[in-house]
């Protein structure tokens, strides 16, 4: 399996036990990706997760929060660097998309990813060549399945 990006939305929804259809499938995707050892994310993507789960309604414990992202690091998450962020603000002056977004689909490239698991972005859309991916509206891929 080519490796995926995963984007903030969808690792806070691998904690979010509320919203069934959406954890199910999220964490079909998750358990593909470690299986495979394909899944990358980026340290912008861990600090706002961390923000993000321990300040929500029904807050994650930080203890928690640290626990995610400690298993996460072991992806190598990619640090934002100067070609980084040029790439997203390219990325933003051709899509007209939020900044936060263009970091991501930025990380996302220079982690040599074509998909990205997002929640915020269209399914099947394409951004500086990463194809965004939902994890409710794409199966995971059966080379990862087994």
């Amino acid at each position: 399996m080519n490796p995926v990006f995963v984007d903030t939305s969808v690792l806070i929804a691998a904690e979010d036990v509320g919203r069934a259809d959406l954890y199910a499938a999220t964490l079909s995707w998750l358990d593909a990706l470690w299986k495979t050892r394909s899944g990358r994310t980026g340290s912008q993507a861990l600090c706002e997760f961390y923000d993000q789960v321990t300040t929500a309604a029904e807050p994650l414990s930080q203890g928690d929060a640290r626990a995610a992202i400690r298993r996460y690091q072991t992806w190598n998450p990619w640090k934002t660097d100067a070609a980084t962020l040029e790439t997203a603000w390219a990325v933003q002056a051709r899509h007209q998309l939020a900044f936060g977004d263009c970091l991501a689909v930025a990380c996302a490239q220079h982690s040599g990813c074509d998909q990205m698991l997002t929640l915020h972005l269209p399914h099947g859309t394409q951004f500086g060549g990463v194809t965004m991916v939902h994890p409710q509206q794409a199966a995971v891929p059966l080379d990862a399945a087994a």
